[in-house]
């Protein structure tokens, strides 16, 4: 055991100079579920989630690690690897598909064409970062009507602890696999600026030390090309703590508000900020909002079982200052390996209609009447508003060159009219049953070449396939790097 913790310390040290210089961690769901299986594996303490995540967070916690067998460092091997391929200098992606992806999209799925080619340069230091990302794209599935866009570019500073960011990043706000009811990245990412911790310490007082390790994320943006109300702002605030090493508690909100023709003061933003704003009337009423809560509990230092329990609730509107026009996610996930390979299990429910009726209230609003959604795909959950969605999915790792991943569904999309006049992801009532699987192959430890194949049965469309191909090439690293 004392070997091979060495050796992990070892690798660690390594690679630790060359990875952790860069700020920010995007949203990547390979790197998520290797971090989820060290987490219940016990190996790490981590949260995943929050995106992006901080790269210093990444290395407190890999540097803390207990690993104890070799299955569990071929998975910190796979993190460590990983993270080198995102910090290089300069890489080149190319993505090419049969056809555009008919069911909801999945976490990390920053695909949003058919075909793409993008060039990626990175530098940065202790106390700061850039990403400068170029893609072009043809075919567009989310159309922002350009062929050419710098999504997933930033420039961050870091200060006392505090990551600022400044660019067009995507986020996720909650613990599920499949979706986020608040924050997901289905939609392009929004263009704005995000605060958040670098390392989730727990605070040292003793008055506040009960907490645990804790993370907030601010964000403030501009949606693109909201035709209702042009400039709408999107406003948003995480918390999550760990107050047992078993238990992580969220709590989330987002505000879209202003825009032009709209109150922009100080005072109505106040008003927006404390919910002082809930009327009918489209004047007095400022803004749309929407709130939650979420937990995730992991029995591994229970029980003694790789097992996650999680669940996500939240609400249009309040009442006695609590979200009052509910959706819910809730799942199960498990952690474990046969014959040295890790693989990960889970089965998750999400309801995105407003306390169980599809009554054309969830991600709508009277005066923003876009919706929650940006270029006409949504800012929560990927299938957007009133409808329902079952997933069964996992991912295991063969050897270091291979991984399987994959997930059945099954959705019933836009179950209402006024829902289908923003939804352009599903905009039309319909059931979908669908297989979505991505096999990839390591060319090298550092360039994994990601192949993705579903079929689909849909009530409206008939049955629908296709196949992509995804390779991104770190080149030249450290050049920039100090």
């Amino acid at each position: 055991m004392f070997l091979k913790k060495s050796l992990c310390i070892a690798l660690f040290a390594s690679f630790s100079s060359t990875i952790f210089a860069q700020g920010l961690v995007l949203n990547d769901e390979n790197l998520r579920t290797d971090l989820n299986w060290l987490n219940q594996q016990g190996v790490i303490q981590i949260s995943t989630s929050t995106w992006p995540l901080s790269g210093d967070e990444i290395q407190r916690a890999l540097s803390q690690a207990q690993v104890s067998n070799n299955t569990q460092q071929k998975v910190v091997n796979s993190v460590l690897n990983a993270l080198q391929a995102d910090n290089a200098t300069v890489k080149v992606g190319l993505h090419a598909g049969t056809d555009l992806k008919t069911v909801p999209q999945a976490f990390g799925d920053n695909q949003k064409s058919q075909y793409q080619a993008a060039v990626e340069f990175n530098a940065g230091g202790e106390n700061w970062d850039a990403k400068i990302r170029v893609n072009g794209e043809k075919d567009p599935l989310v159309d922002n009507g350009h062929d050419v866009n710098v999504e997933g570019s930033y420039i961050a500073g870091k200060l006392w602890n505090q990551w600022v960011v400044a660019g067009q990043i995507p986020t996720y706000w909650g613990p599920g696999h499949d979706g986020s009811l608040i924050r997901g990245d289905a939609s392009r990412p929004v263009y704005g600026v995000t605060v958040q911790r670098a390392v989730q310490n727990a605070f040292e007082t003793k008055w506040l030390s009960w907490i645990g390790p804790w993370q907030y994320q601010a964000f403030a943006g501009q949606l693109d090309d909201y035709k209702a109300v042009p400039d709408t702002k999107l406003i948003g605030l995480r918390l999550t703590a760990r107050p047992f090493p078993a238990l992580e508690l969220g709590a989330s909100r987002a505000i879209q508000w202003g825009g032009e023709g709209r109150h922009e003061s100080l005072s109505s933003l106040w008003d927006a900020i404390k919910g002082n704003d809930n009327f009918n009337s489209s004047d007095e009423d400022k803004s749309n909002q929407i709130a939650g809560l979420d937990f995730r509990l992991s029995t591994k230092t229970l029980i003694d079982l790789p097992i996650g329990v999680y669940g996500q609730y939240v609400g249009e509107d309040e009442a006695g200052l609590l979200p009052a026009k509910k959706m819910y996610l809730a799942g199960i996930d498990f952690s474990s390996n046969y014959k040295n390979m890790p693989y990960q299990l889970y089965a998750e429910w999400a309801d995105t209609r407003t306390n169980g009726n599809s009554q054309g209230i969830s991600y709508s609003h009277h005066v923003y009447t876009d919706g929650y959604y940006q270029h006409g795909f949504p800012l929560g959950h990927a299938m957007g508003g009133d409808g329902q969605m079952y997933s069964v999915g996992g991912d295991i790792r063969f050897d270091v060159m291979n991984r399987l991943s994959g997930r059945v569904m099954y959705a019933k999309v836009s179950q209402t009219q006024r829902v289908e006049d923003n939804n352009a992801a599903f905009p039309q009532a319909d059931t979908i049953k669908g297989l979505d699987v991505t096999w990839t192959h390591y060319l090298k430890p550092t360039i994994p070449l990601k192949i993705n194949g579903w079929v689909s049965d849909s009530d409206v469309n008939g049955n629908d396939g296709g196949v992509s191909v995804g390779v991104e090439i770190p080149l030249e690293r450290n050049m920039f790097r100090f």
